[in-house]
């Protein structure tokens, strides 16, 4: 039986991080391979903290010391492979993993490549989105790359950048939570829907630039005027698809100051985020795997557009999209990985 060591942040309290794992994970099983977790980067804040820096202000500045980051991932690295038996080949995916702009990522990435490699372990990179910024991160994100065996993208962009900056051709599928009910048809229900679901984030800079708001008020006037509420309508949820994110309390307040009939959970797991979207009629949100997940279960998504990965999913996906169709070529991804790894 081949052991594959599946990288990714799937760790984390971010929901969507959990369905890209539960995706691969389940899907490896499938195909007869023991599977083995691990995390691909943890946060500079779970490691130092002091409580004078109730901000964090210290670790998230450590972020841009590249010689003491290298130093803490080759560390954790070298323990976790280590303290891991026999592995057959490794696999790092998906999500945005490759973004040179979050400092922590843009050390992970070479230093699981340069340990892999020096012990003989073939990498598979799969499902994977990021940016480009020139320089020596860029360069050594090049030399990483070449020594992976195979390379696959969820999203045009980034096949561009393989491309047009590192000189690797990779392989372009949706993403692998485009698979999810593939993998797990049972979740599934027919439900009433009877929720209006609103997945914000806090109001930031990017906002204001992208969408032209001013301030949060701006923002929260926004989702009122986006998110149903005529007579007969069904009530709306405000959530977070990070289980640890306590802002859909203060938004669900606004929105009812607004005449909305609102109310907030929290705290949510994905099993229980998905009994969410069972019961859900309309879905505005600015978190990506939800709008990915809504679509599987029957919502009438609307995409909060503030990034550009929010914008081309309303361009190229949106809710009229032919679902089926995405599955069939995110599955697709799924085999090819497959069978990268079969002829290793």
């Amino acid at each position: 039986m081949s052991r594959i060591l599946l990288i990714n942040q799937g760790h984390t309290d971010n929901l969507g991080d959990q369905a890209i794992d539960a995706v691969l994970s389940g899907f490896l099983r499938m195909q007869g391979m023991d599977v083995i977790s691990v995390p691909y980067e943890e946060y500079v804040e779970d490691r130092v903290q002091f409580g004078f820096d109730g901000k964090h202000v210290l670790p998230r500045a450590a972020r841009h010391l590249t010689a003491l980051m290298d130093h803490w991932h080759r560390t954790r690295i070298r323990h976790i492979l280590n303290q891991t038996e026999h592995i057959s080949a490794a696999v790092i995916g998906g999500g945005e993993l490759l973004a040179i702009s979050h400092r922590g990522f843009a050390s992970a990435f070479p230093i699981w490549c340069s340990e892999l490699k020096a012990r003989g372990i073939p990498v598979a990179v799969t499902g994977v989105s990021g940016d480009f910024v020139a320089g020596r991160l860029a360069q050594r994100f090049a030399h990483a790359l070449h020594d992976c065996s195979y390379v696959s993208v969820r999203d045009h962009k980034t096949e561009r950048i393989m491309h047009n900056e590192y000189g690797v051709q990779a392989a372009y599928h949706p993403d692998v939570v485009f698979s999810y009910t593939r993998l797990f048809p049972e979740s599934v229900q027919t439900r009433p829907r009877d929720i209006n679901l609103c997945i914000p984030v806090r109001f930031n800079a990017a906002m204001a630039e992208s969408m032209g708001l001013n301030d949060e008020r701006a923002y929260i006037d926004y989702l009122a005027r986006t998110l149903p509420h005529g007579t007969g309508d069904a009530a709306v949820l405000v959530a977070s698809t990070v289980s640890s994110e306590i802002y859909p309390e203060h938004v669900a307040q606004e929105l009812c100051a607004r005449g909305l009939d609102a109310s907030s959970r929290t705290s949510l797991t994905l099993t229980s985020f998905i009994d969410m979207l069972n019961r859900t009629r309309f879905l505005l949100s600015v978190r990506m795997h939800a709008c990915i997940l809504g679509l599987q279960y029957g919502c009438d998504v609307h995409a909060i557009p503030y990034r550009e990965k929010l914008a081309v999913f309303s361009k190229e996906y949106g809710s009229s999209t032919d679902v089926a169709r995405v599955a069939d070529a995110s599955y697709a991804g799924l085999e090819a990985l497959a069978a990268a790894l079969e002829v290793r």
